[in-house]
């Protein structure tokens, strides 16, 4: 689902990477050539590149990635904007773009870009077991630290898993899929995707299969990497970093990622809030931070999706900050 170089393709490692929205999502994002901008996701680096070629002298791009395999293609692939001090790549995760520090006044930042989906390269590579298609040991980290899929799948208890599948994947047969991974597991460890492939499997249907596959290990991804809080934490630091005009770009893969964004922008664009915490309370005035520029998410183009199945799903918000 990310990323590439202007509107081709780019091989990584033999995947190609695909932005998606490219177009919608930079022309939103860049109102100030001379600004400072995050890409929070960087992956194969299109977004960043498409950015990188907006800007004027004295705009950068801090780009964020906690996958090291991005952060050492985009070395490559942005030496020249690297050395000129236009691209300052971050190996972390985006939360710490709330931490930048800069010469200038703050707030400084003109634009925030997420492009929350795993990458083509992680899924179809699938070393760290993102994917159901591909045979390999069940981590699903983007970063080294954490706790990984496998020792989730051993350690928590039927109840736990069954509220993970429930909360982050939404899916239907939650307590079915549970209980047999608990049976599954007393008989020999679940360590690997086709492990847990086989699992989910032999008690869901075989015409629900796949997309049961796909909310399984969209649960489990979120749980190992604390998606959804680090999602909503980010979006609540940066507002303040945000300079007059500044936006904030989301593309969201599922109903969880984009409820948060909806929310958060929502709260901060709000004009007036109760004056106590129950509904029959009084109304008073209060200032709105956020200006929301998508009334409906905007969303890939018949043609796009043809290009790019794995584009389907996205939606992409936008906000932009308010003087004051």
């Amino acid at each position: 689902m990310k990323k590439q170089a202007g509107a081709g393709t780019q091989d990584v490692g033999g995947a190609f990477h695909q932005p998606v929205l490219l177009q919608e999502a930079v022309a939103l994002l860049v109102t100030d050539p001379t600004g400072i901008y995050v890409d929070g996701t960087i992956g194969g680096g299109g977004h960043t590149a498409a950015i990188l070629q907006r800007l004027q002298p004295g705009g950068k791009v801090y780009g964020f990635d906690l996958d090291e395999d991005a952060i050492a293609h985009c070395q490559h692939r942005f030496a020249r904007e690297i050395a000129a001090g236009r691209l300052i790549l971050i190996h972390a995760s985006y939360r710490k773009a709330c931490s930048i520090q800069e010469e200038r006044k703050a707030p400084f930042l003109a634009g925030l870009l997420l492009d929350l989906g795993v990458s083509s390269y992680q899924l179809d590579v699938g070393r760290k077991g993102w994917s159901y298609r591909v045979d390999a040991r069940l981590d699903m980290r983007f970063g080294p630290h954490g706790q990984p899929a496998e020792d989730l799948l051993a350690s928590c208890s039927e109840q736990e898993l069954i509220r993970i599948f429930r909360t982050y994947g939404e899916e239907p047969l939650a307590a079915k899929i549970a209980r047999a991974i608990v049976q599954r597991r007393q008989q020999a460890p679940i360590r690997t995707t086709f492990d847990l492939r086989d699992t989910v499997a032999a008690v869901v249907p075989k015409a629900r299969l796949r997309k049961t596959l796909s909310r399984i290990f969209q649960a489990l991804r979120i749980a190992v990497n604390e998606g959804l809080q680090v999602l909503e934490e980010t979006l609540r630091c940066i507002i303040p970093q945000l300079q007059s005009g500044g936006r904030i770009v989301v593309i969201s893969y599922h109903s969880l990622e984009d409820r948060i964004v909806k929310m958060v922008f929502r709260e901060y664009a709000r004009t007036r809030r109760p004056t106590e915490d129950n509904p029959y309370a009084t109304w008073e005035p209060v200032q709105p931070q956020l200006r929301i520029l998508t009334k409906r998410p905007i969303v890939p183009s018949p043609e796009e999706i043809a290009r790019n199945p794995r584009a389907r799903s996205a939606k992409l918000r936008a906000a932009e900050k308010l003087p004051g």
